[in-house]
């Protein structure tokens, strides 16, 4: 696969924004999914760089979350910012991480970053709700680098 834009069919990359964009709704956090060719020895590195040149590092409540995949290296990680990390547990990172990867295992990457979609929004919308009623645009929900 030369053209990592194709790790997700269309019709994939669609039911992801729609979910990545409900999310949206429930909480002042932003979740998005950033897919790179490769991710090195430290695929945690590498999203915490891709969560700052995405420009989530800059948000008022610094809540904001990164799913990471690196597809040569068939690494993944996520990456949530300072005011989640201090409402969480590093188990909580590492739940969401096991029920993505047990999908990816099966190559459901879809269906893997959904369930990890749903737990991540579900405990921002408890910690960071956003309680405006207002459309939202999910610009550049997902990425492709590389």
């Amino acid at each position: 696969m030369a053209d990592i834009s194709m790790f997700f069919s269309l019709d994939d990359r669609m039911e992801l924004e729609s979910a990545l964009l409900n999310a949206s709704y429930k909480t002042t956090g932003e979740i998005r999914i950033r897919v790179e060719k490769k991710a090195g020895r430290d695929p945690l590195g590498a999203a915490r760089r891709a969560f700052i040149s995405a420009g989530l590092k800059n948000s008022h409540d610094r809540n904001n979350v990164l799913f990471y995949i690196s597809v040569f290296d068939r690494r993944f990680a996520v990456f949530g910012d300072d005011e989640i990390n201090k409402k969480v547990s590093p188990e909580f990172w590492e739940t969401v991480k096991k029920a993505v990867i047990a999908k990816f295992s099966e190559r459901e990457f879809k269906l893997g970053l959904l369930g990890g979609i749903t737990i991540v929004s579900e405990k921002l919308s408890g910690f960071f709700p956003d309680e405006k009623i207002d459309l939202k645009e999910n610009p550049e929900s997902i990425t492709f680098e590389g």
